[in-house]
């Protein structure tokens, strides 16, 4: 009796484990489906080579990480949406995030960019 609880206990905790990963993996992949959606768009408003976009598209999903790991994630997203001020942590990130843009881009690109894509300061 007790290896029967024993056995059950196992496969009910590796069951709880393998749920837990594949929403990790699903959110990874919400990330990069993200990033490369992006990265399309500024390629089509500004052509970029493909070191730069793969620089883009590493910005990005370093950006949407770093924001995942705030407690204000939810928030942050929906406010980074509508262009409002989002957490000051938050705020960091984005501003972070829009310097290495910078870097990447030419400034007439940047200038584009900005046109284009950069939301409201936070």
């Amino acid at each position: 009796m007790k290896k029967i609880i024993a056995v059950i206990a196992f496969f009910a905790i590796t069951l709880l484990g393998t749920d837990a990963t594949f929403a990790q993996e699903a959110n990874s992949r919400n990330l990069s489906a993200d990033a490369k959606a992006f990265t399309s768009q500024v390629n089509k408003k500004l052509t970029l080579d493909g070191t730069k976009q793969r620089a883009i598209y590493n910005a990005h999903m370093l950006r949407n990480r770093k924001i995942n790991a705030l407690r204000t994630a939810a928030a942050d997203y929906t406010a980074m949406e509508k262009g409002v001020k989002t957490s000051p942590k938050a705020a960091v990130i984005i501003e972070e995030f829009n310097a290495k843009i910078q870097s990447i881009l030419s400034a007439e690109q940047f200038a584009i960019y900005q046109k284009s894509y950069a939301k409201k300061k936070a």
